[in-house]
C-alpha cells in the first residue's frame, strides 16, 4: 500500500521580494522516483496525494538556517489534516543539512527538503527525511571495523 503525501512547493521572499522558486510539481515528481528507488529496497512507495504551490514565505535569509523555526512556520500555515506535509523549499544558505524532519510536531509529522540542484541529490535528501519521519536515525558506523564500515557504508550510500 502506497503511502500518501501532501506537498507543499513553497518559494521564500525576504521583505516582500520574491526569490524565483526552484522546485515544480515536475521536480518533486522526479525526486519522488529517486525516493520511491530507494525505498523499494524496503518495500515502501510513497505518493503525492496533493501537490500544490504556496504563497511565497516571507521570511528573512538569516532565519532560514534554523531548520526547527523554519519548519515551525511552514507547519503553523495549515490546519491538521492527519496528512504528512513534505515541504519543499530552496536551496537554504548555511543549512547543513539537506533537510529537517519532526516526527512528533504538531499538528502532525513534518518535513522539508531543501533544493539540491538535480533529481538524485534532492530525491536522496528527501528520502533521507522521510526516514527521519519514521523515526529512523543515522546508521552509525564503526569505521575501525572494516568488513563492518565497507556493508554499512554500502547500505547507507544506497539509501
Amino acid at each position: 500500500m502506497p503511502i500518501p503525501l501532501r506537498i507543499y512547493i513553497t518559494p521564500f521572499a525576504d521583505r516582500g521580494v520574491v526569490e524565483p522558486g526552484q522546485w515544480s510539481s515536475d521536480t518533486a515528481k522526479k525526486a519522488l522516483d529517486v525516493v520511491n528507488t530507494i525505498w523499494s529496497k524496503a518495500k515502501i512507495a510513497f505518493v503525492i496525494s496533493d501537490c500544490l504551490m504556496e504563497k511565497p514565505l516571507d521570511m528573512a535569509k538569516s532565519a532560514r538556517s534554523n531548520d526547527q523555526r523554519l519548519l515551525g512556520v511552514l507547519a503553523s500555515r495549515h490546519d491538521p489534516d492527519n496528512a504528512i506535509h513534505i515541504y519543499l523549499v530552496n536551496s537554504i544558505e548555511n543549512l547543513s543539512a539537506g533537510g529537517s524532519s519532526y516526527p512528533n510536531s504538531e499538528p502532525e509529522p513534518a518535513s522539508f527538503v531543501q533544493w539540491y540542484g538535480n533529481d538524485h541529490a534532492n530525491g536522496r535528501a528527501w528520502a533521507h527525511e522521510l526516514g527521519h519521519l519514521m523515526s529512523l536515525d543515522h546508521v552509525e558506523i564503526d569505521y575501525s571495523n572494516e568488513k563492518q564500515a565497507a556493508q554499512r557504508g554500502a547500505m547507507a550510500e544506497s539509501g
